[in-house]
C-alpha cells in the first residue's frame, strides 16, 4: 500500500473539501482518502498496483484545483 500527501491550491471551501475526499475515496484502489480543508492537503492510502496516480492527478483537475506538490504519507 501506498500513501501519499497533495498539496493543493485554490481549495475554496469546507464543502469543497468534503467533495473531493467523497470522490477520492470512490476512486479504485484508494483504502482511505482525508481531505483537509485548512491545511489545503489530500491524504490517500491507495493500492498502487490498482490505481496510477495520474487518476488522482485528473480528479484534482476536475475539481479546478493546482496540485502544488506530493509529499510522501503515512500509513496507518
Amino acid at each position: 500500500m501506498k500513501a501519499k500527501m497533495y498539496m493543493l491550491k485554490n481549495l475554496a471551501c469546507p464543502n469543497c473539501a468534503a467533495r473531493l475526499e467523497k470522490a477520492a475515496s470512490r476512486l479504485p484502489g484508494v483504502h482511505q482518502a482525508k481531505v483537509s480543508y485548512a491545511t489545503g492537503a489530500m491524504n490517500l492510502q491507495y493500492d498502487e498496483a490498482v490505481l496510477d496516480e495520474g487518476k488522482v492527478k485528473d480528479l484534482i483537475r476536475q475539481f479546478s484545483l493546482e496540485l502544488v506538490s506530493v509529499l510522501p504519507g503515512k500509513v496507518e
